[in-house]
C-alpha cells in the first residue's frame, strides 16, 4: 500500500492525541495506550513469527509494568523494538510521524548502500551538502545503522530507509545512548576536504514539520515548507528525467535513443492512475517503440489490482526488450507489480538496479492504528503475500493474489545498477545507463 497518503488523517490525529497526553497522568495514559497497542495491533497482526510474538509479548509486559519510567522517546522507541520483531517491512511503528514528535536536527541524510550522506541542509550547514555522515558523538555509522535497523522490520535495506529519522533527532539518539544529549549532538563527516566536525543543535518538536515520503529527499525540488534557507546537493536543472517533478505521481516519455518508451509509476494508486495506464497503453499501440523501460524505483505501493492487467499486457505491446528499474524503495504493490511482469514474460523482461525492498514472502494488507494518547502510529499486516511459490502451500494468502497469483524464483537484478553518491551528485542516471549499454546504445 502507499502509506502516506493513509497516514496523512493519521498524523493530524496524532498531533491531537499528543496535546491531550501532556495534560493527563502519564503511565495512567500510556497505559491505556499500551492496552489499545495490544487488542489493535498485536492482537490483529500475523507477521509475527510464534518465538518472536513471545519475545514481544514479554517486552509489552514490562513495559506496562513500568509504563510511567521512561522518557517519551524511549517509551516510543522501546515500542518500535518491539513491532520491529516481526521483522516484516509492512509491520511498522511509523518513523515519520515519531519525527514530529521530537527534535529534528535541520539536514536530511539518504542511504547510498549503506553510507548516509547530506542531501539538503539548511541555513550555515548548507556547506555539508554531499558530505558523509562517519559518526555521531563518538558512535561510528555501523553502531547507529544496528539501532536503526532494530526499530523497523523487514530485509535490512528498507530498515536503511528509517534510519535517518533516528540519526537526525538528538532526542532519540539520547533515548538509545546514542548521544550525550538531548538538544544536540556532534556529528562527524567526511567531505573531499578531509573531516567535518559540527555540534549541530535540533530543532524542537514540531506538528506541521513538512510531511513526505523518506524517497522525497532524493528530488532536488524543494517543499513548499522548506523556505529559501534550504539548499540541496543537486539542483532541479541538473536532476535526470527519474528525479524531476516530484508532484506527479505517473510519467511517460520518448527515448528515441534506446528506440523505447519510458513508463514512471511512482505509485500504484490515485485517482488518475487508470486514465495514465489507458492513456499509455494507446500511446504504445501509436509510437509502437521497439523496447520499453518501466522505472518503478521509487514506487512505495499501493493496490496491486491497479497495475497488474497493465504489466501483463506489456509483452504483448513491446516487440523487443522490456526493462524494469527497482530499487529497495520498490516496495508492497510495487513489488507485486514486478513480479506480474516478469511472471509474464520472463526471458524478455530485464530487471535492471537495485533489489526490491522486501522478500518474496511477506505480509500486508493492515489498515493504521493511532494510540489514543500518544499519538503513535501503526500499521498490523494481517495477509500473507507469498511471490515465491504462488500460495499454494499457505492457506492466509491475501485474496488477490490467490486469485492472481505470482511464482518467480527472485527478484533480485540480472543487471545491477545503483544509484551512487558519484553518480547521483553528477546527475547521472546510471540505470538508464546500464539499459543504453545493455541495448549497445552508450
Amino acid at each position: 500500500m502507499r502509506l502516506l497518503q493513509m497516514l496523512g488523517m493519521a498524523w493530524s490525529l496524532a498531533a491531537a492525541a499528543t496535546a491531550v497526553a501532556a495534560g493527563g497522568d502519564t503511565a495512567a495514559l500510556r497505559r491505556a495506550d499500551l492496552a489499545e497497542f495490544r487488542s489493535k495491533f498485536l492482537d490483529q497482526d500475523r507477521s509475527y513469527p510464534a518465538a518472536a510474538r513471545a519475545e514481544a509479548e514479554a517486552r509489552l509486559a514490562r513495559l506496562e509494568k513500568d509504563a510511567a519510567g521512561p522518557g517519551a522517546a524511549a517509551f516510543e522507541l522501546e515500542l518500535a523494538r518491539i513491532v520491529a520483531l516481526a521483522d516484516n517491512g509492512h509491520t511498522s511503528l511509523f518513523a515519520g510521524p515519531r519525527s514530529r514528535r521530537f527534535n529534528r536536527i535541520p539536514l536530511r541524510l539518504e542511504p547510498f548502500g549503506e553510507r548516509f550522506f547530506v542531501l539538503r541542509a539548511a541555513g550555515p550547514l548548507a556547506d555539508l551538502l554531499g558530505a558523509e555522515l562517519t559518526d555521531i558523538d563518538g558512535h561510528p555509522v555501523a553502531d547507529l545503522l544496528a539501532a536503526a535497523r532494530s526499530l523497523q522490520g523487514g530485509v535490512p535495506s528498507h530498515r536503511d530507509r528509517t534510519a535517518p529519522y533516528l540519526f537526525e533527532s538528538p532526542d532519540q539518539l539520547f533515548a538509545l545512548g546514542l548521544a550525550k544529549a538531548s538538544d544536540a549532538a556532534v556529528y562527524r563527516f567526511a567531505t573531499p576536504g578531509g573531516v567535518v566536525e559540527r555540534r549541530i543543535t535540533a530543532e524542537p518538536p514540531d506538528p506541521d514539520r513538512g510531511r513526505a515520503n523518506a524517497d522525497r529527499w532524493l528530488f532536488p525540488d524543494r517543499l513548499s515548507s522548506e523556505g529559501e534557507t534550504w539548499k540541496t546537493l543537486l539542483g532541479p536543472e541538473q536532476a535526470p528525467e527519474a528525479l524531476r517533478h516530484p508532484e506527479e505521481p505517473y510519467r511517460r516519455h520518448a527515448a528515441p535513443e534506446l528506440d523505447a518508451l519510458v513508463v514512471e509509476l511512482r505509485q500504484n494508486d490515485g485517482d488518475g492512475i487508470q486514465r495514465f495506464l489507458s492513456e499509455t497503453t494507446r500511446a504504445i499501440r501509436e509510437a509502437r517503440p521497439k523496447n520499453l523501460v518501466l522505472d518503478m524505483r521509487l514506487n512505495g505501493g499501493g493496490d496491486l489490482n491497479n497495475t497488474r492487467d497493465f504489466a501483463e499486457s506489456l509483452p504483448s505491446l513491446v516487440p523487443g526488450r522490456i526493462f524494469v528499474l527497482t530499487s529497495p524503495w520498490t516496495f508492497s504493490a510495487a513489488i507485486s507489480t514486478v513480479g506480474y511482469l516478469k511472471q509474464k514474460a520472463p526471458s524478455r523482461v530485464t530487471l535492471v538496479g537495485e533489489a526490491v525492498g522486501d522478500r518474496l514472502v511477506f505480509f500486508a494488507e493492515g489498515r493504521p492504528v493511532t494510540l489514543s494518547n500518544t499519538g503513535i502510529v501503526l500499521l498490523p499486516s494481517t495477509q500473507r503475500h507469498d511471490y515465491k511459490d504462488g500460495c499454494r502451500e499457505f492457506t492466509d494468502c491475501h485474496g488477490a493474489v490467490v486469485r492472481h497469483p505470482i511464482a518467480v524464483p527472485t527478484l533480485d537484478p540480472e543487471i545491477p545498477a545503483p544509484w551512487t553518491i558519484e553518480t547521483y551528485r553528477a546527475g547521472r542516471d546510471p540505470g538508464m545507463e546500464a539499459i543504453a549499454a545493455a541495448l549497445g546504445k552508450p
